[in-house]
């Protein structure tokens, strides 16, 4: 029996999702540690790694963004989402692209305190989940 050999694009989604899944650990012991900014960015990440392996998945390039509000919403025109799902995916997308930016830089918040001071445990656990609800999401799509 002949096996297949993975396409380059598949291969490439792979490690995508496996840098999805060690940001997600990262994030659970940076958590642990107390740095709820990192944790919160942490997440954006994981959520957009997870998706974007999925469009590498499909044959597709991803778009260049970091936004995965914007991933999902091209996702959806080459993937099939049900509307439920979707907006789900698309909440939990919001509540995590702010922290792309604002949780790294003392002048993206606005306030006159560091990032790491606007953070607390309630924030950095709603991140997780967040983060949670699209790796693990994006994981079902690839089996």
């Amino acid at each position: 029996m002949k096996m297949m050999k993975k396409s380059k694009r598949a291969a490439r989604a792979g490690v995508w999702m496996d840098e999805a899944k060690y940001d997600f650990d990262t994030c659970l012991e940076l958590h642990k540690l107390g740095r709820y900014n990192w944790v919160c960015t942490c997440s954006q990440q994981v959520g957009e790694k997870a998706i974007k392996s999925l469009f590498l998945l499909n044959g597709s390039d991803f778009p260049w963004t970091h936004s995965i509000v914007d991933l999902l919403d091209e996702l959806k025109d080459i993937l099939s989402i049900e509307e439920e799902e979707f907006l789900a995916l698309r909440h939990s997308a919001s509540e995590l692209d702010p922290h792309y930016v604002e949780t790294r830089y003392p002048d993206a918040i606005g306030g006159t305190q560091a990032p790491y001071r606007y953070y607390d445990g309630k924030r950095s656990e709603e991140c997780l989940k967040n983060a949670r609800r699209l790796l693990k999401w994006a994981e079902r799509q690839t089996q």
